[in-house]
C-alpha cells in the first residue's frame, strides 16, 4: 500500500513526487510514455525559476533568451529587450530530470499504462497493463485530456480548451517570436531551444477552431521565415485546457482521497497558455496538504495563491486578443520604453493580471510622452483610431469586472 498514487509523470506529477519523497511520503508514479516530448514551447518564466529554484539546479540543457520579437496582425514588428530572461527547455529533459530526482528521494516509478482504478474502502486500487497497486490517495496529473479526471466525473466541455500545433526545426536562433492574427484568439510562437527551434500555434477552441486553417497559418509562417525547413517538418497537435472561473467554484478538483493538479485541474493561464508555473505551484500546494493531512484545503489554497490571477486573466481574454489592442501595444512599444518594460515584466511574470492596469495607469504619463514625441503622425492617428474602436465595446466590460 502506497500513501499516494500519481497518474502522469509530466512536470506536475514529477514535482509532486519529488516534494512528497523529500517528506518521506511513500509515493508511486505511473506514466507509460515517460520520458516524452510534450507539445509546449518549453519556455519557463523568470518568476517560475525564482519561486522554484530546483528548476535552475537541474543538470540539463537550456537556453536563456533576452530578446523577443512581436509581430502584429498587420505584420508590424517590434523587438523588445527583456530585463529578465526567458529560459527554454526541452520538455522531455525537464520533466524526466525532475522524475529522476524524485526517485532518488524514494519515489517509485512504473512505466506502465493505467487502465482503470476503483475505490476499495478508503483507498484506491490502480490497475495497469502489468498488474495492480493500492494507494490511499489518488492524484490525476495526466494533462489536458485527463482520463483520471473523466473517470472521477469531473467533466469539462471540449470547448473549454485551446488547440495547439507544433513542430521542430533544425535552426539556431536567439530571439523568441510571437506572431498574432486578426482572426484567431491565440498566437504563433517560435522558441529557440538548445538543439532546435520549437514553432507552434495555439487557438481558443470554442467549438470553432478550424485545424486546417491554423495549420496553414503555421506552414505559411515557416515558409516565409524558414523556407529551407518547410519540406522537412512534421506537425503534431494537442489540446490545452482553458481555465474557467465558473468551474473553479462549481467543480471540485479534490476530495478526501483524490486530487487533480496542473493541466488536469485546468490550471493554465487563459491568455498566454502558460501551464508550467501552475503545474508546479499546484503540486507544491497539494504536497503540503497531503503531508499535513489537510487535503480539503487544497482547492481553496490554489484559488488563494494563484486562482484569482487566473480569473482576472479570463476576464481579459477577449480584450487582449483584439487585433486593435495588439496593434496599439506594438506601435506604442516602438516609441515607448515604458511600454517595452511592461511587456518585459509580463513575460517574466513580474507583472500579473491583478496589477497590470495599476502599473499602466501609473506610467500613463511617461507612456504618452514617449509616444507623442517619438511617433510619426500616421502612427498617432492609427493608435487613436484603434483606441476608439476598442472603447467602450471592450474596455468598459473589462474595467468593470472586479474580484470580490
Amino acid at each position: 500500500m502506497y500513501k499516494v498514487g500519481i497518474i502522469g509523470a509530466g512536470i506536475g506529477g514529477s514535482y509532486l513526487s519529488y516534494c512528497l519523497g523529500k517528506e518521506g511520503v511513500d509515493t508511486i508514479v505511473f506514466d507509460f510514455r515517460a520520458p516524452h516530448e510534450k507539445i509546449c514551447g518549453g519556455g519557463v518564466s523568470y518568476k517560475t525559476i525564482e519561486r522554484f529554484p530546483i528548476i535552475r539546479e537541474l543538470p540539463i540543457p537550456r537556453k536563456e533568451i533576452w530578446k523577443s520579437t512581436f509581430i502584429s496582425p498587420k505584420d508590424r514588428t517590434v523587438e523588445i529587450g527583456l530585463e529578465k530572461p526567458l529560459t527554454i527547455f526541452n520538455r522531455r529533459d525537464l520533466d524526466y530530470a525532475l522524475l529522476k530526482k524524485a526517485m532518488r528521494f524514494g519515489a517509485h516509478f512504473r512505466k506502465e499504462k493505467v487502465q482503470s482504478f476503483a475505490r476499495e474502502g478508503n483507498s484506491w486500487r490502480i490497475f495497469t497493463t502489468n498488474g495492480d497497486y493500492k494507494a490511499e490517495i489518488l492524484v490525476g496529473a495526466d494533462g489536458a485530456l485527463s482520463r483520471t479526471r473523466r473517470k472521477l466525473n469531473v467533466v469539462l466541455k471540449k470547448e473549454d480548451a485551446f488547440f495547439a500545433l507544433e513542430c521542430f526545426l533544425t535552426v539556431k536562433r536567439d530571439v523568441v517570436i510571437f506572431k498574432f492574427f486578426p482572426d484567431i484568439q491565440g498566437y504563433l510562437w517560435a522558441f529557440p531551444r538548445s538543439n532546435n527551434l520549437a514553432v507552434g500555434i495555439v487557438s481558443n477552441y470554442c467549438g470553432k477552431t478550424n485545424v486546417k486553417d491554423i495549420e496553414k497559418k503555421l506552414l505559411n509562417f515557416i515558409e516565409r521565415y524558414y523556407p529551407e525547413q518547410a519540406p522537412k517538418i512534421s506537425v503534431q497537435g494537442a489540446y490545452i485546457p482553458l481555465f474557467c472561473a465558473d468551474d473553479s467554484k462549481n467543480i471540485r478538483i479534490c476530495d478526501n482521497n483524490w486530487a487533480l493538479i496542473g493541466d488536469a485541474a485546468t490550471f493554465v493561464d487563459p491568455v498566454s497558455g502558460e501551464g508550467i508555473y501552475y503545474a508546479v505551484y499546484s503540486a507544491e500546494i497539494l504536497s503540503q496538504c497531503i503531508v499535513e493531512n489537510e487535503l480539503a484545503r487544497y482547492q481553496p489554497l490554489c484559488m488563494k495563491h494563484f486562482g484569482e490571477n487566473l480569473v482576472k486573466a479570463l476576464l481579459g481574454l477577449k480584450y487582449f486578443y483584439q487585433p486593435e489592442f495588439i496593434e496599439v501595444m506594438i506601435q506604442m512599444a516602438k516609441g515607448s520604453l515604458s511600454v517595452c518594460r511592461i511587456i518585459s515584466d509580463m513575460m517574466s511574470g513580474s507583472l500579473d493580471y491583478l496589477s497590470w492596469k495599476g502599473v499602466l495607469r501609473k506610467g500613463l504619463h511617461a507612456i504618452m510622452s514617449d509616444f507623442i514625441f517619438n511617433a510619426d503622425l500616421a502612427s498617432k492617428h492609427e493608435v487613436i483610431t484603434n483606441l476608439f474602436k476598442l472603447f467602450p465595446r471592450h474596455y468598459r466590460p473589462f474595467l468593470g469586472n472586479k474580484i470580490s
